[in-house]
């Protein structure tokens, strides 16, 4: 499923139907080159379930920054400089957003969505949506918003 973001907004906007769609136990990929939006992406993400978009950045040298929210605990973990991380103690404790993704995380037998960015131009972006594992429930919100 591809989705056209055109501007921050729509990338927010995509944010938030995905939000409503997340039950808060799934494990979120996210690949894209440097500067594609994943970081932006989640700031929306925990804006979107009630927490403070503030306090996201990347966890690029820290590994893993964990957000609270009403709706579900979100730990947003950054690979790029890493070649394993061991997520054992997150599993059913949140939402896992993995920026660099560098494993199957289909062994954790959570639902695996993955978003994929594609830079377009300096503003616009492509996503990629799949369902690895178990994720289809989401691909069936997701159908209601306005994919390509």
């Amino acid at each position: 499923m591809k989705f056209r973001i055109s501007s921050l907004n729509s990338l927010e906007n995509f944010a938030k139907t995905l939000a409503h769609c997340l039950k808060g136990n799934e494990i979120i990929l996210l690949e894209g080159n440097l500067g594609s939006g994943k970081t932006t992406f989640t700031k929306f993400l925990v804006k979107a379930l009630g927490g403070d978009e503030n306090e996201v950045n990347s966890p690029t040298f820290t590994i893993m920054n964990e957000y609270e929210t009403p709706e579900h605990k979100i730990f947003h973990i950054d690979l790029y400089r890493v070649d394993s991380f061991d997520i054992t103690d997150f599993v059913n404790e949140g939402i896992i957003v993995i920026e660099w993704p560098k494993e199957d995380y289909s062994v954790y037998n959570l639902p695996v969505l993955k978003i994929g960015f594609s830079v377009i131009d300096d503003i616009s972006r492509e996503l990629t949506v799949k369902s690895l594992h178990d994720a289809d429930y989401i691909l069936s919100c997701l159908s209601s918003s306005n994919p390509i």
